[in-house]
């Protein structure tokens, strides 16, 4: 009998709160629309597109040297090795000798800046394929930095100056990007949505918690200390006129 009675109490918790919700509908929906519209503007207007160029290179190593696993563990270890090289200052220093014809990169980046635009990963923990990614705003200027990233590499790893890295063969060149790769305005607009909606309920409740008005004979009985006996129904009553 107590846990009917439990059952009971807690179907009437939900019922009350779902009614909460829907007499106070109107809070939801301008919460929605107030964090939808912030969103929006935020996403299509002040953030810009980027573009990302990307290029891929191969480490060149002997095909028995990653048939074992000892080889699929040598291969891991030469990608992480290039991914921190393509990241280096070094690297990065020849890179912007590089580009000394562009004016306006050089000039415009540091090499702080570089890295953050300059995304290296493998392809899987046995392949000794690498991706150089570069993401700018400017879809020729990320192609560009892409390509001249790869041949700093490749010149620096032919060169005397580094022993302990492999040559590496080129999988193509990074074309200019037509399209942008971000923002993901979709994206923003959903995660608006369901904010709006959150905040929205969560309003609804406070204001239904601030609300110290009595609704229902509940109320009477838990903030009046009254019992109720009898209640009255609220209905619209009509009367016709017969002419």
């Amino acid at each position: 009998m107590e846990n009917q009675q439990e059952n009971f109490e807690q179907e009437l918790d939900l019922t009350q709160l779902i009614r909460i919700l829907l007499l106070r509908w109107y809070v939801i929906i301008a919460s929605v629309i107030l964090i939808v519209g912030l969103t929006g503007f935020y996403a299509y207007v002040m953030q810009d597109d980027y573009y990302t160029a990307e290029r891929t290179f191969a480490i060149r190593v002997e095909a028995d040297d990653t048939s074992t696993v000892a080889g699929h563990q040598l291969a891991e270890r030469l990608v992480n090795s290039y991914i921190d090289f393509s990241q280096s200052k070094l690297v990065l220093d020849n890179l912007r000798e590089n580009l000394t014809e562009y004016d306006e990169i050089t000039t415009t980046y540091t090499n702080a800046q570089f890295r953050n635009m300059i995304t290296t990963s493998g392809r899987g923990t046995q392949s000794i394929a690498i991706d150089i990614r570069v993401t700018s705003q400017d879809p020729i200027e990320a192609a560009i930095i892409a390509n001249e990233l790869f041949i700093v590499i490749d010149e620096l790893t032919r060169s005397e100056e580094i022993q302990n890295l492999q040559t590496i063969d080129s999988w193509g060149i990074a074309d200019t990007p037509t399209f942008p790769s971000g923002p993901n305005r979709p994206l923003y607009m959903i995660i608006g949505l369901v904010l709006g909606g959150m905040i929205g309920v969560f309003g609804v409740f406070v204001v239904e918690f601030f609300d110290k008005t009595i609704k229902t004979t509940k109320d009477v009985e838990t903030k009046l200390g009254l019992r109720v006996v009898g209640i009255i129904p609220d209905y619209d009553m009509y009367q016709e006129v017969v002419e």
